[in-house]
């Protein structure tokens, strides 16, 4: 996810520093997620990274054969993220 990330990050013509604050994220919090050396962040702040890189934060189920939906994105719950 972190090297995903860096990547996009470069796409969009963004630096660490602006997408951290975005985050509200320090710039080295934002390194060690692209770098692999931290695992967790909260799912606040992904949320907010990807949406910055045009990417939206979405639920699979872990078996793609049930007879739940395909995926299910934030969109189609009622909660505050």
């Amino acid at each position: 996810l972190g090297k995903f990330i860096a990547k996009r990050r470069k796409e969009k013509g963004l630096t660490q520093e602006e997408l951290a604050a975005i985050a509200h994220i320090s710039r080295q919090t934002l390194s060690k997620i692209e770098n692999g050396i931290m695992a967790r962040v909260t799912v606040i702040h992904l949320e907010t990274i990807l949406r910055q890189l045009g990417y939206e934060l979405c639920v699979v189920p872990w078996n793609p054969l049930s007879n739940q939906e395909a995926f299910m994105c934030k969109e189609d719950y009622d909660f505050d993220v």
